[in-house]
């Protein structure tokens, strides 16, 4: 089985090509990071891309092939992302964030979907963010709200093919990118807007993203999963004590 994971040098996606290198699969692993030698150490493949280029894109799925044959999953998980107020939107940057977010996994389900020749899943990486309010991610959270629509349009287009397209959205994950935004900040926060009291981890989201690639998940399609520790369901006791103390 072949999968391609874009952005998976590092956080979720680093978690994910080895949770699937484990199950079984073939792993090409695709960044704007030159990780060559620590993904290899993994037992998987890689390719330097940049999501934003869809000339790129369609390169990295070409050499996936030749190496491994035909493609059975795709991960749309590269992004970029930091804390801005609506006040503070810059019309340039937030353009990036959807060239990366949003248009790169449009890239990378179109030519995807040219390529699986005989079914397939493509599991993109939305948001939280996309589907509630964030104060500080407005810029990010239109890009991951364009994934969650384009998530859902390729199910119904591609359902016919018998190739299947889902979307995981985490909630608060300490990855390398939420570290250099938030630093310990969101590990704080999280255990107090989190049920279950902590911070999430790249294997959280890796856990659900190989349910999705799995048989399991073979009448699943056009979903958001939110990933979040409970974060989207209300407000949590922590949080009121610390209101009333």
């Amino acid at each position: 089985m072949l999968t391609a994971d874009t952005g998976g040098a590092s956080g979720i996606g680093a978690a994910t090509a080895q949770r699937l290198h484990k199950a079984g699969a073939s792993v090409l692993v695709a960044d704007l990071a030159d990780a060559k030698v620590e993904v290899e150490s993994w037992g998987c493949s890689f390719r330097r891309t940049d999501v934003s280029d869809e000339n790129e894109v369609a390169a990295m799925l070409d050499q996936a092939i030749s190496e491994y044959g035909k493609l059975d999953i795709l991960v749309n998980n590269a992004g970029i992302a930091n804390v801005h107020n609506i006040e503070e939107a810059d019309l340039e940057r937030a353009d990036r964030y959807f060239r990366v977010n949003a248009l790169g996994t449009l890239a990378g389900v179109r030519e995807a979907a040219k390529r699986m020749t005989s079914g397939g899943t493509i599991i993109n990486t939305a948001s939280l963010s996309a589907m509630q309010g964030t104060p500080g991610w407005g810029e990010y959270a239109m890009s991951k709200a364009a994934v969650i629509s384009l998530t859902q349009t390729a199910a119904i287009e591609l359902g016919p093919r018998n190739i299947r397209a889902n979307c995981v959205c985490p909630g608060g994950v300490r990855t390398p990118l939420a570290v250099e935004v938030n630093g310990d900040a969101l590990d704080k926060a999280m255990e107090a807007l989190a049920p279950l009291g902590r911070i999430g981890q790249p294997e959280d989201i890796a856990a659900m993203v190989h349910f999705l690639a799995s048989d399991d998940a073979a009448y699943v399609t056009g979903q958001a999963y939110l990933v979040d520790g409970g974060w989207s369901v209300g407000t949590t006791l922590a949080t009121i004590g610390l209101a009333l103390s």
